[in-house]
């Protein structure tokens, strides 16, 4: 198994507090809000920290992740899909990890810090197209999620 990563960083509007709220224990609400058109149902299963399954339902398929780890003081959020439609025959898992900085220089938003992990099977290789792909992906439910938390502030 090799494990390949990625990195990217976001600016976000949002509050550090707000969007780990919605990205850790809110999830079931918001993502379907979010992205209405990819996201047909979300469900915690658990209290939203560490060991809680969170199931999505998509358009074309399925995602189970697993909560591994939840820091409401430092704003981190960690999870693993090793599960559903998402995963390729060349992935056995792959490990989110976001941290949430406020960012100093506008007033309540943060900067969002990911990291993917992509654990694959055997000696696969990941292309340089699927790596890119996948992070447009991620930046996408990203923003739009953050987009949904700026259009419906309660």
């Amino acid at each position: 198994m090799g494990i390949v990563s990625t990195e990217r960083e976001q600016v976000c509007a949002v509050a550090p507090a707000r969007l780990f709220k919605a990205m850790a224990f809110d999830f079931g609400n918001v993502f379907p809000k979010a992205i209405p058109n990819l996201v047909k149902s979300a469900e915690i299963i658990g209290d939203g920290g560490p060991g809680s399954i969170k199931k999505i339902v998509l358009a074309n398929g399925y995602a189970i992740q697993k909560v591994d780890v939840v820091d409401e003081e430092n704003y981190v959020y960690h999870y693993t899909v090793d599960e559903g439609s998402v995963i390729s025959e060349t992935l056995e898992k792959v490990c989110y990890e976001y941290k949430l900085e406020p960012n100093l220089d506008d007033e309540g938003g943060c900067m969002i810090k990911c990291r993917i992990k992509y654990h694959t099977k055997g000696d696969a290789q990941l292309t340089d197209e699927f790596l890119k792909v996948n992070k447009e992906i991620s930046a996408g439910f990203t923003k739009a999620v953050v987009d949904y938390l700026l259009a419906n502030p309660d």
